[in-house]
């Protein structure tokens, strides 16, 4: 009986199929994707589960759908990377803003400013608006501060001597001295939180992603009006934003979503060293 090559074996010919169709969808559940490969929907079903095992893909347990995993996310060059992350990131954007009914936003780190790759808008008439591709400054709202709160020293000094803090509103951070301990502060409290430091009448509140190497990746933001988010709101939002930062980095990290906590670290995750004490 001739041996069998490498080429004609069927799972990993499906397998690739399957990786093919993301191309044309952000997510499938077994059933459209059957019907779109052609194939059994318990084969797709065997495959599909299988592939989400091996963090090729990642499983939506509340929707039933499937979308990029983590593991092709490492595999992504930055650009492609950026696209997974969305992919990956959306299901928790989602129920974020079904649970708070505000405006959530998903930033990553671009030069020396925040990029937004994925938003969702609130469904409130009056909202807090922003869309993919807008940037922002790292000393001035909840989505830089903690993205560059959790950068290498060198590069938060070579920010501040590059005299970068440029003051958006009265209430924006452009001593060196205060940037340095609210990113310190940050740091020890694992969240951020802005009042009108880019837009007047604005209230965020966001907190780290990390990546499977434990380095932060992308902050992850809940922002309102000021009038609907009071300081007696802020701290249930700040639970929320984190349990939903701390699953996705988890699972980026090859962990279930679901055995993640808001007040436990991802697994590898290294804060950046302090460099000042918060002061009071």
């Amino acid at each position: 009986m001739p041996e069998r090559s490498y080429s004609d074996i069927q799972s990993v010919s499906r397998a690739a199929a399957i990786l093919r169709a993301f191309t044309k969808a952000d997510s499938w559940g077994p059933t459209d994707l059957a019907a779109h490969l052609g194939l059994h929907k318990s084969v797709v079903h065997r495959l599909l589960a299988t592939m989400a095992k091996a963090g090729v893909l990642s499983h939506d347990a509340a929707s039933g759908r499937y979308s990029i995993g983590a593991l092709i996310l490492q595999l992504a060059p930055k650009g492609g990377a950026n696209n997974a992350l969305k992919q990956l990131a959306r299901p928790y954007l989602q129920r974020l803003v079904d649970s708070t009914g505000e405006t959530v936003s998903l930033c990553v780190l671009e030069g020396n400013h925040g990029l937004c790759i994925d938003y969702i808008d609130s469904p409130q008439a009056m909202r807090f608006t922003v869309s993919t591709g807008d940037t922002f400054p790292l000393n001035a709202g909840c989505v830089g501060k903690v993205m560059l709160a959790f950068q290498p020293s060198q590069f938060i000094e070579q920010l501040i001597a590059r005299k970068a803090l440029k003051r958006y509103t009265p209430n924006t951070i452009v001593d060196p001295t205060k940037l340095r301990a609210e990113l310190a502060k940050i740091r020890r409290l694992g969240h951020g939180f802005s009042d009108s430091e880019i837009t007047p009448g604005s209230r965020s509140v966001g907190a780290p992603v990390y990546g499977a190497d434990g380095q932060v990746i992308a902050s992850l933001a809940i922002s309102a009006p000021a009038f609907r988010l009071p300081d007696a709101k802020v701290d249930g939002m700040i639970a929320s934003v984190k349990t939903a930062a701390a699953q996705l980095s988890g699972e980026l990290a090859g962990h279930p979503a679901e055995a993640i906590r808001a007040d436990a670290k991802p697994a590898k995750a290294k804060a950046a060293p302090r460099k000042a004490k918060e002061k009071r």
